[in-house]
């Protein structure tokens, strides 16, 4: 019996358009998580410069607050208090410089070791689909269309 005269050859070709749809969704979101990961690196650069900035915003406040207190303090006080928010600003922002690079090296690291995983298991999906839609072929090629009974007891 050829293709076209076995009843059953819709049913595998709907399972084997199903198995194809789900390898797709299955490869499209593995490469989506990848895509989110790298994201979230590239946004870090914005993100550390976007906080460096309201740090030297805040220390210009402190300066401003220092000058409006200027003329009812001794002038000594003002350069003191000057020099003791750059000092503490200072160190604030070479931490700052620090910790965001040290959080970079981390996430990349993270990130290499999650390239590795989704590669490996990018491979074991396609393995997956490619032994179903083996089992599918296989299947499809001994269906010839007849029934076989169900019970031998007539």
């Amino acid at each position: 019996m050829n293709a076209d005269q076995n009843p059953l050859s819709s049913m595998f070709e709907m399972q084997r358009t199903y198995i194809e749809a789900s390898h797709q969704a299955v490869t499209q979101s593995i490469e989506f998580q990848k895509e989110a990961a790298e994201a979230v690196i590239e946004s870090f650069g914005p993100t550390a410069s976007a906080q460096q900035d309201g740090v030297e915003m805040t220390r210009r406040a402190f300066h401003a607050a220092i000058d409006g207190m200027e003329p009812g303090l001794p002038a000594d006080t003002t350069e003191e208090l000057r020099s003791a928010v750059d000092d503490q600003y200072d160190a604030l922002v070479e931490v700052h410089g620090e910790t965001w690079e040290s959080l970079e090296d981390t996430a990349e690291d993270a990130i290499e070791g999650y390239d590795e995983l989704t590669e490996t298991q990018t491979e074991m999906v396609d393995e997956m689909y490619e032994m179903m839609s083996q089992a599918m072929t296989d299947a499809e090629s001994m269906s010839d269309g007849t029934t076989v009974p169900l019970s031998t007891d007539e």
